[in-house]
């Protein structure tokens, strides 16, 4: 729900203007019938996009489940964020070559994988059986993430002090003394 807030929140204004201020602000006629609806492509392309949010839902639920403040986890969740525009910058790459070993790695890599299979998708060079795998690889890793930082939160929130050992949170449990 946050994240279509921010959605709402970016595009209002744009919109308002749009609407509005189009004359003023010299902004061409948007002409949509030049858009073609691939239901293919926009399954695929929203698979992606659930798998991506639920992998980096899981990331950033495991690190606040791990970090005890703000300040900690951002030393870790400022690199794994930057591999979310990675790809950006192999976009020429994905279009001219998809099949160069960087694109490829971008494209099966898990923090890197939803962006550049969608980048992929829309232009076309993602086949179906690359966009199952790479769906599918989302999905499942996501899940696994996520049942990692649910694991992680029971023991990260007792003891919220310090950084949680994550190696501690998996030994098994001794046995009580016996009087």
């Amino acid at each position: 729900m946050v994240g279509l807030v921010q959605i709402l929140f970016f595009l209002t204004p744009i919109a308002v203007g749009y609407a509005f201020f189009r004359d003023k602000l010299a902004m061409p006629d948007l002409d949509l019938s030049t858009l073609s609806f691939d239901p293919g492509t926009m399954i695929v392309g929203a698979l992606l996009l659930l798998g991506g949010f639920t992998i980096f839902t899981g990331v950033l639920v495991a690190i606040g489940a791990v970090m005890p403040t703000a300040k900690d986890a951002g030393t870790v969740v400022g690199p794994l964020m930057a591999l979310i525009f990675v790809p950006f910058y192999a976009m020429t790459l994905s279009v001219s070559d998809p099949r160069a070993p960087i694109v490829q790695i971008f494209t099966y890599f898990p923090l890197s994988a939803p962006v550049t299979a969608m980048l992929r998708n829309g232009f076309g060079t993602l086949s179906p059986v690359e966009a199952t795998i790479v769906i599918a690889e989302l999905f499942i890793i996501g899940i696994l993430i996520l049942r990692l930082a649910v694991h992680l939160f029971r023991y990260g929130s007792i003891q919220y002090s310090s950084k949680l050992s994550i190696a501690g949170t998996f030994r098994k449990r001794s046995t009580p003394a016996r009087n």
